[in-house]
């Protein structure tokens, strides 16, 4: 019984760490409503292409927001969109991608628009998940 226990509880644990290294959230922003999304290149990379995708309850994709290409360090790329608070959405980089990515997400209210900015950075530059 406690072989069983141990087991579950590994297969638990390994969940939960694989769902924290997907770049999904929810909108929690304070408005209703988002004109924009804003990614922005805080990593050591010259160059970052990805694209936001809109995700069902089941982490599915239900459709594309944008694409984005940001090409320089602290540069940025926009879309603009209208998108609800409470939607879920994911960020995917590219199949050939190779490194670990960390993100942010700020919201802004700006005189003509709200955004949403998503900051990218190193993964080892992020905070660790531990106490």
């Amino acid at each position: 019984m406690k072989k069983l226990f141990l087991l579950l509880a590994l297969a638990v644990t390994s969940l939960m760490a694989a769902a924290q290294d997907k770049m999904i959230f929810v909108i929690e922003g304070p408005e209703e409503m988002y004109n924009q999304i804003r990614v922005i290149n805080e990593t050591s990379m010259d160059e970052i292409r990805c694209r936001v995708v809109v995700l069902d309850d089941s982490n599915q994709i239900k459709s594309e927001y944008g694409q984005y290409n940001v090409i320089g360090k602290g540069k940025w790329d926009s879309n603009t969109d209208r998108i609800s608070r409470g939607t879920r959405l994911g960020i995917q980089m590219p199949q050939n991608f190779e490194g670990e990515l960390a993100f942010t997400v700020e919201y802004k209210d700006y005189p003509f628009f709200d955004a949403i900015l998503i900051h990218l950075t190193d993964k080892a530059d992020g905070f660790s998940s531990e106490l």
